[in-house]
């Protein structure tokens, strides 16, 4: 399934994403939590039942979709330095 993704202008961390050519004014709620009411195009990918990446579930996107015709995921990496012993 190709999707567009969208970030949150808000929050970096929060995503949503809707079949590729899809505007996601469209689709959502007016109770949508408040981070994702502004967003930006991030990219646009293929995604597959079987895709695990980081940051990128597409097993529960897909579903998301089908259900809701969007699905919301965010991704947040943390790095911490430790020091040498």
């Amino acid at each position: 399934m190709k999707i567009d993704i969208y970030r949150s202008t808000k929050n970096k961390s929060k995503f949503i994403s809707v079949p590729s050519g899809t505007s996601p004014k469209t689709l959502l709620p007016a109770n949508i939590d408040p981070d994702l009411k502004s967003l930006s195009p991030f990219k646009t990918i293929d995604v597959q039942t079987t895709d695990k990446r980081a940051g990128l579930d597409g097993p529960d996107i897909i579903q998301q979709i089908s259900k809701n015709g969007y699905a919301i995921h965010g991704a947040k990496i943390t790095v911490t330095e430790k020091a040498p012993k």
